[in-house]
């Protein structure tokens, strides 16, 4: 089966806290920062985990993401998907540990199967997940940004 196992990443100009909180309220309002999303529900919140239901590009997705916020660390495992298993961890890396106004490293670990074995989809599934992601990505930057710079 194609899996696709990447690492992206984007220097983000913005205090850990900042990232974090917008963080968290894309985990609320994905379709402020993710591309195709129409809806969006919290199916259930537990200490450090919700179950996430989301119409994506016309597709229902259900994901659990795990929340440790002293990672400063995401991990959506994809529980249903048109096409594609596994799960992708978003973190805060920051890149010095004693200054607080650090740029900080936003990172999407991908570890994903496709569920067909039809090579077509999956490249075009790949291209289309790859695309997405590079856009909240960016998203998330300049909106951490926006927020760093008026404070």
């Amino acid at each position: 089966m194609p899996m696709i196992v990447k690492t992206l990443q984007v220097l983000v100009h913005a205090e850990h806290e900042t990232l974090w909180k917008i963080l968290m309220d894309r985990l609320e309002n994905p379709g402020r920062y993710l591309p195709g999303v129409s809806e969006a529900n919290i199916l259930e919140r537990n200490e450090g985990e919700v179950v996430r239901e989301m119409k994506l590009h016309g597709d229902l997705v259900k994901e659990r993401i795990m929340i440790r916020p002293h990672g400063a660390e995401l991990r959506h495992e994809l529980l249903e998907h048109p096409q594609f298993t596994g799960f992708i961890v978003t973190k805060i890396v920051r890149t010095a540990v004693q200054s607080p106004v650090a740029p900080q490293y936003l990172e999407y670990d991908l570890d994903l199967q496709t569920k067909s074995f039809k090579v077509d989809g999956a490249v075009q599934g790949e291209d289309e997940i790859i695309g997405d992601i590079k856009y909240e990505m960016a998203k998330l930057k300049s909106r951490a940004e926006e927020m760093d710079s008026r404070a």
